[in-house]
């Protein structure tokens, strides 16, 4: 007996994931967008601090801030998330594309006699 190389249980956990993780997707996209626009805010309130210096001196200061590194760690842990989600969704795509071009061959194969 032949192996299938997408089994229906496969497909179906495909599909069903696929449909049911646009929520998490959401959320996922919508963590990253907040974490990179708090590091511009907290880049910005520390340079805020440090006014009397440079522009340059304001930016060493931001980057050497505590809290820009615990920001940097938050938006790095939101874009890891949100590429994580990407890539799951993008694999139950693939494995969806595979079992219809699965399909559609043997839909010909099986015209012919």
């Amino acid at each position: 007996m032949k192996k299938a190389m997408v089994t229906d249980r496969q497909l179906m956990q495909a599909v069903d994931f696929d449909g049911c993780s646009s929520g998490e997707f959401r959320a996922c996209m919508q963590r990253a967008l907040i974490a990179q626009g708090n590091l511009k805010r907290v880049k910005a309130q520390v340079m805020k601090t440090f006014g009397d210096l440079p522009v340059t001196a304001q930016e060493r200061e931001a980057y050497a801030s505590e809290a820009y590194a615990a920001a940097m760690e938050e938006e790095a842990k939101a874009a890891a998330a949100l590429e994580e989600i990407k890539a799951a969704r993008a694999h139950a795509r693939l494995t969806i594309d595979i079992w219809r071009t699965l399909e559609a061959s043997h839909r010909v194969v099986s015209t012919y006699p």
